[in-house]
């Protein structure tokens, strides 16, 4: 079993939700070797003092799980590259500092709003073989109205036109990279406000040779809540603005008739009217 990080970045003060949602959900994993899995946390909150807290919630809950400190050893680190703009900056601090500890392993990312099921990891990590570049496991989005929205995962999805035109079913909670990947290609973007999942998946999948370096698991793994507090994606001006710098990316690599798709699709969702200037 490879070394595995998983690498949580919290912001916009969700530590409840990450506290008692998302690291619970690491520290149940079954069926893994807790030694070889560790968790970094990189704080992007602007209050400062947020670090502290975070910092005191975890180590209570550890207590309270009797966790020795082998097993799912956990650090936070402050956030070093671009602050407060959809946590692109977190991420990267995060994969730089994976990598510079263990330049052959694996990163697994949550969102700090968002949980694994007991055997997401398990299942990931049962699939790496020699020349394995990412494993995928289907999520489901559990929405604010108690409504739940399935995503199936297959490998034939997984294309750049595919996350051109919206989201297939991988996005930041069921990212699961060899880390020495998401080096090559500089991780996220972050010159953008959002569409930063479908941004890098675009990079990652143009930059490999075969989608036979890949893994999907469809069994759902990952819940996605998808709530209407405070989010990247619920600021419609700033969807806005990271649509256009999206598409101004990549509009030219795609065909006239998937771009208007690609359209009508933030058009629907996001109330996205795309302006040429």
């Amino acid at each position: 079993m490879p070394q595995t990080t998983i690498l949580i970045a919290t912001s916009m003060k969700r530590t409840n939700w990450l506290i008692k949602r998302s690291l619970y959900s690491v520290y149940k994993q079954e069926n893994v070797n807790p030694e070889l899995i560790n968790i970094l946390i990189v704080d992007d909150n602007e209050n400062e003092e947020e670090f502290f807290i975070i910092k005191t919630k975890i180590n209570n809950l550890r207590r309270k799980l009797n966790l020795s400190t082998h097993y799912f050893s956990t650090d936070i680190i402050r956030n070093k590259g671009v602050k407060f703009n959809s946590g692109t900056g977190a991420w990267n601090t995060g994969i730089k500092h994976t990598y510079t500890l263990n330049k052959d392993g694996f990163i697994s990312i949550l969102d700090d709003d968002d949980e694994y099921l007991p055997n997401h990891l398990s299942a990931c990590l049962s699939e790496i073989k020699d020349d394995t570049l990412a494993v995928f496991q289907s999520l489901e989005w559990r929405n604010q109205d108690n409504t739940i929205i399935s995503f199936p995962l297959s490998l034939k999805k997984l294309t750049p036109l595919n996350f051109f035109l919206g989201n297939p079913g991988v996005q930041g909670s069921n990212m699961f990279f060899k880390t020495k990947c998401l080096i090559v290609i500089n991780g996220f973007d972050e010159s953008l406000p959002n569409t930063t999942d479908r941004d890098l998946m675009i990079r990652f999948l143009e930059n490999i040779k075969s989608l036979d370096t890949i893994s999907v698991i469809k069994e759902v793994g990952v819940l996605h809540y998808n709530h209407n507090k405070k989010k990247v994606n619920n600021n419609l001006p700033l969807k806005q603005k990271g649509l256009d710098l999206f598409y101004a990316k990549y509009k030219n690599q795609f065909s006239e008739f998937d771009f208007q798709n690609s359209l009508i699709r933030a058009n629907k969702y996001f109330n996205y009217e795309y302006s040429k200037a």
